[in-house]
């Protein structure tokens, strides 16, 4: 039934003013207990709520601080598996949104690491430029190219962005992260494949097992409330195709499926 009901505001091109209703309810749900968070961490800088609200469709300062530190540790992780550079790493989050993970990095991978940040909101941009310390942030377009040289990065991760993309843009940048890494980098991505069938509904589930892509538009492509799903075969087969597949991480507590990748 809720699927439903948002196809339906999605169609008729009202599910932009229900999110901004949701916000509204949510930070008044919220305000309390973000209260109380802020009292207790006074040197933990939060981001505007609606630049928050618009990256994650949650307002909840501890989840945004826990969620951030366990998956920066989860990255790193992934990183000590994959890589064994001898030098520090030189770290990439395609975007990085409000800096929930990325100001993170550092700790987890370590001081000397050289973290860069890139995201296409301005807004967003500016406020981890004056508020997140020790990253290099830069604003990037719906499409590429990244304002890097090529085969800079030995890591790129990106949390929750080809989810948000059409076809055709994501083909696009997976050749920009291609570029902008050498032979033997790492890059992470997330989508949503199989576990979020039951989201679907019957049409939907049907183009999702024939052509391997399900695209929710009709809203501005980017955002949070555009909407992609892509099948495993269609994945491995197509976006991924250029890239050597090292790691495949089902639904795990991050919410969406984990690919890591190696460039060649």
């Amino acid at each position: 039934m809720k699927q439903r009901i948002l196809r339906s505001l999605r169609t008729a091109g009202l599910l932009n003013a229900a999110e901004r209703a949701n916000f509204l309810f949510v930070n008044r749900k919220q305000r309390r207990k973000n209260m109380l968070f802020g009292q207790a961490n006074p040197g933990f800088v939060v981001p505007p709520e609606a630049l928050a609200y618009d990256a994650y469709s949650w307002l909840d300062w501890e989840n945004y601080r826990k969620s951030g530190t366990d998956t920066a540790a989860l990255l790193s992780q992934i990183a000590s598996r994959h890589l064994s550079e001898n030098h520090p790493l030189r770290v990439l989050e395609w975007g990085c949104g409000p800096a929930r993970v990325i100001r993170h990095i550092s700790a987890a991978f370590g001081a000397k690491t050289e973290v860069y940040g890139s995201d296409y909101n301005e807004d967003t941009i500016k406020w981890c430029s004056k508020s997140i310390p020790g990253v290099n942030f830069t604003l990037n377009g719906l499409e590429p190219p990244l304002p890097f040289d090529s085969g800079i990065f030995d890591f790129v991760y990106s949390i929750s962005v080809f989810t948000h993309l059409s076809e055709s843009v994501s083909r696009a940048w997976i050749e920009e992260l291609i570029r902008i890494t050498h032979s033997g980098s790492i890059l992470v991505v997330t989508m949503q494949g199989d576990a979020y069938l039951e989201k679907l509904l019957p049409d939907e589930v049907e183009v999702y097992r024939s052509r391997g892509i399900v695209l929710r538009g009709n809203v501005t492509e980017g955002s949070r409330i555009f909407s992609a799903f892509h099948s495993r075969e269609y994945l491995t087969t197509k976006l991924f195709q250029n890239l050597e597949v090292l790691e495949f991480i089902p639904s795990p507590s991050l919410g969406q499926d984990i690919w890591v990748l190696r460039k060649p």
